[in-house]
């Protein structure tokens, strides 16, 4: 059985049950209510009885006692008899007083007092007896007696209990029409989106990354939508990433590997010392550079997984960050005269040494420098800079080369992402696009936090703070 069919029986029997509990305890309550009702209104025909005997009785006009005793049997059709009979000390009052001694074929006179009577009479029909007695100015006169057929206040109980039951039953027939089609509804309402993610689900199972779930909802379901999307969309990225990763794997493996082999293979045909030797020199060139660029290739992918997975090892000491600018600037040298960039550090005196992994750091420094030197055109310029900003230092790599563009600034920092076009307008090797990320990792793992200011044409800025104490943040960071 689906779910929606489920869900749906599920709420019919609860409110069918519920809708039925209550119309039984309705009709319940008020059967009772209807008695005490009936009870009360006899209780109330006696007492209007009592107070017309009385008056009787004190007017001397038995007219008014037997008037009302005709109205009632007009107007009440299960009265059996109305009765009042007087006490033997009341004999002084005359023939007024004998007047309203009216004799059935029950002997009324043979009871007194307040209390509820029940009798059978002759004819078989129960009859129920109510009488009050009679006292004026403190002396008792008689008793007033009413008897009621039973089977009428039954009747009369069951019609009022019969008109009830006729409109608790359309009620509730109507209110569980109404709240079954709401449960149809509501349970369309919870299982349409499920089915779509379920569908959803088996798209992205069957390779299209592409799909998304397109409502909107403000409750569990809109989340889980927005859940789900989100995670089409990461799926769609790793996806992508993956493609990068083999692109790049590839490109700067072969590219190495077929220098490697082309050179061996050259070198193999015939002996060394045939080969003159500016071409064995060239050949051990390219072999050690291609050899030195899939090592390094290989233990940025190294770095970065450990980055990834949070085990990238920092080792803090306290250092002169001064100390270690001039050092890295001192290497790029001979590069920035080859290419005639002025290659320059501002490190102002007095720089606190702060802790932090020196070789990892350098690393950081080291590729964006690099990353300078590369953009930077002939004649342009490449800024290293250090400054105390309060609880932190501010490195800054600054140059004057092409810049970036504004829609691909967010993406630098991303595991091979590059921005397309630069290689063809600066020359050169391709990059692995894995420096920034490493440069990330490596910067959150010390506390700090890495950005990039850059304006197209106009060269690019690369920044990244230190904390001048330990934090809580040296748990390294991962890179997503």
């Amino acid at each position: 059985m689906k779910l929606r069919a489920r869900l749906s029986l599920f709420t019919v029997l609860i409110i069918v049950s519920l809708v039925g509990g209550i119309s039984l305890a309705t009709l319940f309550f008020l059967q009772k209510l209807f008695i005490i009702e009936s009870e009360s209104n006899q209780k109330t025909m006696l007492g209007s009885f009592s107070r017309v005997c009385e008056e009787s009785i004190e007017s001397s006009d038995p007219v008014i006692a037997t008037n009302f005793i005709k109205s009632m049997e007009k107007s009440i059709s299960g009265l059996a008899y109305a009765v009042f009979v007087n006490v033997p000390l009341n004999r002084s009052l005359g023939e007024n007083v004998r007047f309203l001694q009216i004799y059935s074929d029950i002997d009324a006179a043979a009871r007194s007092g307040p209390e509820r009577q029940e009798k059978r009479p002759s004819g078989g029909d129960q009859i129920r007896e109510l009488s009050s007695e009679i006292v004026i100015e403190g002396r008792p006169y008689g008793i007033a007696r009413l008897g009621l057929y039973e089977k009428y206040i039954q009747a009369s109980v069951l019609e009022k209990i019969g008109q009830v039951q006729r409109i608790v039953f359309v009620v509730a027939c109507a209110a569980m029409l109404i709240a079954v089609l709401a449960a149809l509804w509501m349970s369309g309402q919870l299982t349409r989106p499920i089915h779509l993610l379920a569908e959803g689900a088996k798209a992205l199972g069957d390779g299209n990354l592409d799909t998304r779930i397109d409502f909107k909802r403000n409750d569990e379901i809109g989340l889980l939508a927005e859940e789900f999307n989100l995670m089409a969309v990461k799926l769609k990225e790793l996806d992508q990433l993956k493609d990068d990763f083999v692109s790049s794997v590839s490109h700067e493996l072969r590219s190495p590997l077929a220098a490697i082999s082309g050179y061996v293979e050259l070198m193999t045909r015939k002996p060394l010392e045939q080969i003159p030797v500016e071409k064995r020199t060239k050949a051990f060139g390219i072999i050690q550079e291609s050899t030195t660029r899939l090592t390094q290739f290989i233990n940025d992918i190294l770095d970065l997984a450990k980055i990834k997975a949070g085990r990238v090892d920092i080792r803090k000491t306290q250092v002169n960050l001064g100390s270690a600018v001039e050092e890295i600037m001192g290497l790029f040298h001979p590069l920035f005269e080859k290419k005639k960039i002025t290659g320059a550090s501002v490190i102002p005196e007095g720089l606190p040494l702060i802790p932090m992994d020196e070789e990892k750091m350098k690393q950081v420094i080291t590729n964006l420098v690099s990353n300078a030197y590369k953009f930077a055109p002939e004649g342009g310029s490449v800024t290293l800079q250090a400054e105390d900003s309060g609880d932190a230092l501010t490195v800054s790599v600054k140059d004057t080369g092409i810049g970036i563009p504004k829609e691909f600034i967010g993406q630098l920092f991303e595991r091979f992402k590059q921005v397309p076009g630069t290689r063809e307008k600066v020359g050169g090797p391709r990059g692995s696009g894995l420096g920034l990320a490493i440069a990330k990792g490596i910067v959150e793992a010390h506390g700090g936090r890495i950005w990039v200011e850059s304006e197209e044409g106009k060269g690019s800025a690369f920044r990244f703070t230190l904390p001048k104490t330990a934090t809580e943040s040296d748990v390294q960071a991962k890179i997503f």
